[in-house]
């Protein structure tokens, strides 16, 4: 248990007996208030993913000569993650988020273009994934990482931010929707949304930095 996590969006957290609105104003009206609650509390929850959690054997592999390839593993509470990215020199590749050798978040490009993107955080309870979007996160930050970026150029920034911003606004939404019962689909989207495009950008500036 990530107690130290606070849970992120467990601050979002409603009764989870509390009854279905008896009607669709009350619902319109409970949505609303999600969605602002959700906007307020997406700073609280990134600040949250920046409290330290153990990466353990963490290791970074880039190679160049015939395209973009990167691989990051580490190990957490969880198991084996690893981030991987692949794109040849004529913009087609794949980038992915394994645990345990499952695939949890995908994109597929074709001249350099995402083509798909698919997630699967369902199995994963609202703590796992926070552990895992957390740990997604901070690995950026690892000197191993840093060093192994500080070799490269060019569109590794950019696939690094989607993948890791894909999966953690999967991940975000997942843990959103098992820990807030209550305050609706549309409020966890919004979270998952905007922490996903919050932490792409960061993680992308985090690349670029380590480059230079």
């Amino acid at each position: 248990m990530l107690t130290e996590l606070f849970m992120a969006v467990s601050l979002l957290a409603a009764p989870a007996a509390r009854p279905a609105p008896a009607t669709p104003e009350e619902f319109s009206d409970r949505a609303a208030m999600a969605n602002d609650v959700a906007e307020t509390d997406l700073e609280t929850v990134l600040n949250n993913l920046e409290l330290s959690i153990d990466l353990h054997h963490v290791d970074a592999l880039v190679e160049t000569a015939h395209g973009i390839h990167m691989q990051v593993d580490y190990h957490i509470a969880l198991g084996h993650v690893t981030i991987t990215m692949r794109m040849g020199e004529e913009g087609t590749g794949v980038a992915r988020l394994t645990l345990n050798q499952r695939v949890l978040a995908e994109q597929k490009f074709v001249d350099g273009k995402v083509i798909t993107e698919s997630t699967a955080f369902g199995a994963l309870t609202d703590e796992d994934a926070h552990l895992l979007v957390a740990s997604i996160y901070q690995v950026w930050d690892h000197d191993v990482v840093i060093k192994a970026l500080a070799e490269t150029r060019g569109l590794l920034c950019a696939l690094a931010a989607g993948i890791s911003g894909l999966a953690i606004a999967a991940g975000a939404f997942a843990g959103c929707e098992l820990a807030t019962a209550g305050l609706g689909t549309g409020a966890c989207i919004g979270l998952g949304g905007g922490l996903g495009t919050q932490t792409g950008a960061i993680v992308h500036d985090k690349c670029k930095k380590a480059q230079n």
